[in-house]
């Protein structure tokens, strides 16, 4: 299938979600029309099957695995498939769990797009400071840091702008989103494209931070026990007892329990280190 065409510049916002996560659809836009208002820019929401709609937003809901025969496609595939509906060169990524808390700095993220434009080296911005953990160096344009290839997260699924022919070439259908940021991280590193942050001294939470948002709302399919106060201050009731409080593990656990899920797929994992 031949790429689809693109407009010449512009950005459009993709949240990316499953059906499994339609209770956080309600919170995510009632925050997101709170706090970027004047957003302009096409707005997604990456859907299996569902529709949805939002009082205000015109959101297209992507349903990507209509038509399919029923066959329940991977998280990458449905990113991909949202990626294929996309008509600007340059995707800002969300997630429907990314509970913004506080205005976002829409003309700076317009201006992250101007310098995306222009040079086209630049192949990811990331906007917060989760992600990518650096080391970092400084650049011509004091706005921006460097992340380097050795970075723990050089892929990262946090909010950042993505150049959408670059995000699609760092995909493989097999994977889920860990494997993405794990296997799309040695990816990256390989082929040493440019990949920036902004400053994390000057935007960050204590100072002037681009997307503000707990990290994240859901942790591993349970509500992150933070995100009580976030939406009581913000008046927005949910539903906790359907999904229950995510109790973090020691991070001994944690990483055994990565590695146990890296060995329960031998194959995927070969062919991501392969790929």
């Amino acid at each position: 299938m031949s790429e689809p065409s693109r407009v010449k510049d512009g950005f459009s916002v993709l949240v990316n979600s499953s059906d499994s996560f339609e209770d956080c659809w309600q919170p995510f836009f009632t925050l997101f029309s709170r706090y970027w208002p004047d957003c302009d820019a096409p707005l997604f929401l990456n859907t299996e099957s569902k529709s949805w709609a939002f009082d205000g937003l015109a959101i297209c809901a992507t349903q990507v695995a209509a038509g399919n025969g029923g066959r329940r496609l991977t998280w990458s595939e449905c990113l991909l498939a949202a990626l294929d509906k996309i008509e600007t060169p340059i995707v800002l990524y969300l997630q429907e769990d990314y509970f913004i808390e506080q205005a976002v700095n829409g003309p700076l993220i317009k201006e992250m797009v101007a310098f995306m434009t222009v040079d086209r080296t630049v192949k990811h911005i990331g906007l917060t400071h989760f992600g990518s953990s650096g080391p970092f160096s400084a650049t011509n344009d004091p706005r921006l840091w460097q992340i380097s290839p050795t970075s723990k997260y050089l892929i990262s699924t946090q909010a950042g702008l993505w150049r959408v022919d670059a995000l699609k070439s760092y995909i493989r259908a097999w994977e889920n989103g860990w494997m993405f940021e794990i296997f799309g991280t040695i990816r990256a590193r390989r082929r040493r494209e440019r990949f920036l942050t902004l400053n994390r001294d000057s935007y960050n939470p204590a100072r002037s931070p681009v997307v503000q948002y707990l990290h994240t709302g859901i942790v591993k399919g349970q509500w992150h026990p933070g995100i009580q106060n976030v939406f009581a201050e913000r008046g927005i009731e949910v539903d906790f007892g359907k999904r229950g409080f995510h109790r973090p593990k020691p991070a001994v656990i944690r990483r055994l329990q990565l590695l146990s899920k890296i060995a329960s797929q031998p194959i995927n994992a070969l062919r991501s280190l392969m790929s």
